[in-house]
C-alpha cells in the first residue's frame, strides 16, 4: 500500500509539473501575440492621392511598381518614421480633391502647389519639396511661338489645376483675340502628345516633363521662352488637428533629409538635377 501511495504521489506531482509548464507557455504566447498586437496598433495607415502618370514625379516603372520624386519623399518618410505606413492609390487631381474632402484619402502627392483657394481649404506641408519651371512648349519644328502674346488666337492645352492653368487664365482676361484653350486631366504625357501631333499649338509644361517625354516617349516636343512660373511644390492634407499632426511630421523628416542630402539626391536622381533651392 505503501508503494501504491507513493508511485500515485509521483504521478501527481507530474500532473502538476506539466499543468504549471502549459501555464508558462500558454502565457509566454499570449504575452507575444498581445506585445505583437500593440506594436502593430501603433502603426497609422495614411492613403496617398497621386495621379501615376506623370512621370519623373509620380509614375509606374518597368516592373509596374509605383515610383518618381514626389512618391520617394514620402516612402523616406514612411522608412524614417516606424509609426507611419502610406499605402498609394491613383487617380485624377479632381478625383484626388473629391477623395479627400471625403475621407477616402489623407493626403495628395503630385506636385501640388500652394494658392490661397486650396489654402483656405486644405492643409499643406510647410517645406517645399521642390521648385517647378514651367515654360511654353511647342512642337519640335515650330518656331513661330515664343511667349503668349504669340499664342493669341492659337490652342493651347493645359491641366486645370495647374499653376500655368491660373496665370495663362488670368492673361486671357485682357488678350485680344484670346488663346483658344483646352484641357485634359491626363498630365503631361496628354498635353505633350497633343502638342507633337499638332492638335494643339502650345501647352506649358515643366521642363522636366518634356525632357522626359522626349528621351522616354520620343516625342518632338521642346520648350521655348522665358519660364513662365517656377513654383515651389507641396504635399495638400485635411484642415483638421490629425491632417496637421502628420503634416508637422512630414515636415521635421524633410527638414531632416535636406540637412543631409537626401532630398537633393532623390531630386538629381528622378529630375535630373537639384531643384530643391529656389536659386538653383
Amino acid at each position: 500500500m505503501k508503494t501504491l501511495t507513493n508511485k500515485k504521489g509521483l504521478l501527481n506531482f507530474f500532473l502538476v509539473l506539466l499543468f504549471t509548464a502549459g501555464l508558462a507557455l500558454t502565457a509566454g504566447c499570449s504575452s507575444g501575440s498581445d506585445q505583437q498586437a500593440s506594436t502593430g496598433d501603433q502603426v497609422k495607415t495614411y492613403y496617398v492621392a497621386t495621379r501615376g502618370t506623370f512621370k519623373p514625379f509620380t509614375y509606374m516603372d518597368d516592373k509596374d511598381q509605383l515610383t518618381g520624386f514626389d512618391i520617394e519623399i514620402l516612402k523616406e518618410v514612411q522608412r524614417r518614421n516606424k509609426d507611419i505606413k502610406f499605402e498609394f492609390k491613383t487617380m485624377s487631381i479632381e478625383s484626388a480633391f473629391v477623395s479627400l474632402t471625403s475621407n477616402q484619402v489623407d493626403l495628395i502627392a503630385n506636385q501640388m502647389g500652394h494658392n490661397e483657394e486650396r489654402a483656405a481649404k486644405y492643409t499643406f506641408t510647410k517645406e517645399v519639396n521642390n521648385y517647378t519651371r514651367t515654360r511654353i512648349t511647342v512642337k519640335g519644328d515650330r518656331n513661330d511661338i515664343t511667349t503668349l502674346d504669340d499664342l493669341k488666337g492659337k490652342t493651347m492645352v493645359l491641366v486645370p489645376t495647374s499653376e500655368s492653368a491660373r496665370l495663362i487664365k488670368k492673361f486671357n482676361e485682357t488678350a485680344e483675340p484670346k488663346i483658344n484653350l483646352i484641357y485634359t486631366d491626363k498630365g503631361s504625357a496628354e498635353t505633350l502628345n497633343l502638342i507633337a501631333t499638332g492638335r494643339a499649338d502650345a501647352g506649358a509644361n515643366y521642363e522636366v516633363a518634356v525632357t522626359e517625354a522626349k528621351k522616354t516617349l520620343g516625342l518632338d516636343v521642346k520648350n521655348v521662352g522665358e519660364i513662365i512660373s517656377s513654383v515651389p511644390t507641396y504635399f495638400i492634407l485635411r484642415k483638421d488637428a490629425e491632417s496637421q499632426q502628420l503634416a508637422d511630421k512630414i515636415d521635421a523628416t524633410l527638414k531632416e533629409m535636406k540637412a543631409d542630402g537626401t532630398l537633393k539626391k532623390l531630386s538629381e536622381q528622378f529630375l535630373g538635377a537639384d531643384y530643391t533651392s529656389s536659386s538653383n
